[in-house]
């Protein structure tokens, strides 16, 4: 199944969210201290099963916060040809539904997502996803409220579908294949630039600066005292000569049903804030914020201020294997046949 947060991209067939790049290239890792080199690498066991809970926070100014609690099993396994086959199950929720649209069509998308499965190959790249063909019916339901015709009908059902494949890649990437392979000094601050699409559907895609850093280790969980896992960041920010074609794009979207002053100074930033065991990249904390703020330029322009926020944080638990049950011996089966 798809993570729990992906699912609003197949209701609404959002835009695209671009993939992250490939990390950048480690900077005279020759001279560095062992101890101040972090090496990240995707090392995942052939088995792994992951407890996780995530919180979305949608917020919109003039409008009531949307919150959904999510839990649900995530299990990879690995497949004879080396590629991991992930998916989720056990999916439960609480609070505002995960997706829009009638409850019943909603639980129906759910149930239909844990069919998805996300392949990854042995270097950690994610390849495909697989049965999405699973969610037709669900989404169809979704759709069928709206007056839409056949051809209509079909293009929203394939740019949903669409929108779940670049969400889907763009989770994996921020918090495992951005990383690997990476070879990153603790404490250095990098920075690059990238083309991504703008967030919230706007379909447009444009030059951001990136700037990451492994900031600190930490432990894995709170009950650990080993620093076994670190403490990773990432900013990203629209180059400013972009801004004018972003505000462009994004202001129609961020107004709503509220009046935006089309010269309205415009500002975007994603965050995201991830824990995770260097030696597997197995995550235990991903904090992914996509925020957009219109704010008057002048002092005494009395437009108002319009932000759209979206906050999504997910914790991994991952509970030791269970041990295969004994066989009773033949000694206690023969007694407790007497």
């Amino acid at each position: 199944m798809l993570a729990p947060a992906l699912i609003v991209a197949l209701a609404v067939a959002g835009g695209r969210a671009g993939a992250a790049p490939a990390a950048a290239p480690d900077p005279g890792a020759d001279s560095v201290d062992d101890a101040d080199l972090v090496r990240l690498r995707f090392d995942w066991p052939a088995s792994v099963e992951a407890e996780a809970v995530e919180r979305r926070t949608r917020l919109r100014s003039g409008q009531r916060p949307v919150v959904t609690t999510t839990r649900f099993t995530r299990r990879a396994e690995r497949r004879e040809d080396g590629a991991l086959a992930i998916a989720t199950a056990r999916t439960r929720w609480e609070g505002d539904a995960p997706a829009p649209g009638p409850k019943d069509a909603v639980a129906a998308l759910v149930r239909a997502s844990g069919e998805v499965v996300q392949v990854v190959s042995p270097e950690g790249e994610l390849l495909r996803l697989e049965r999405t063909e699973a969610l037709r019916p669900a989404l169809e339901t979704l759709f069928a409220a709206e007056e839409l015709s056949e051809d209509q009908r079909a293009r929203a059902l394939d740019a949903a579908e669409g929108a779940a494949r670049a969400q889907a890649r763009e989770a994996w990437n921020l918090a495992v294949g951005f990383w690997t392979g990476a070879d990153l000094e603790l404490g250095v601050r990098y920075v690059m630039k990238a083309d991504r699409e703008l967030p919230f559907g706007a379909g447009a895609t444009v030059t951001y600066d990136q700037e990451f850093s492994v900031r600190r280790r930490v432990p894995c969980s709170a009950g650990e005292r080993a620093l076994r896992c670190v403490e990773i960041t990432l900013r990203s920010t629209p180059d400013p000569e972009v801004l004018p074609a972003a505000a462009r794009a994004l202001l129609p979207r961020l107004a709503g049903s509220r009046a935006v002053n089309r010269a309205a100074e415009l500002s975007i930033e994603d965050e995201l804030l991830l824990v995770t065991e260097p030696a597997t990249l197995l995550p235990r904390r991903v904090v992914w914020t996509r925020a957009v703020r219109a704010a008057p330029r002048a002092a005494d322009d009395a437009a108002p201020v319009v932000e759209l926020v979206d906050r999504t944080e997910t914790e991994y638990r991952y509970p030791p294997p269970r041990r295969p049950a004994r066989k009773a011996s033949r000694t206690a089966a023969s007694l407790e046949g007497r």
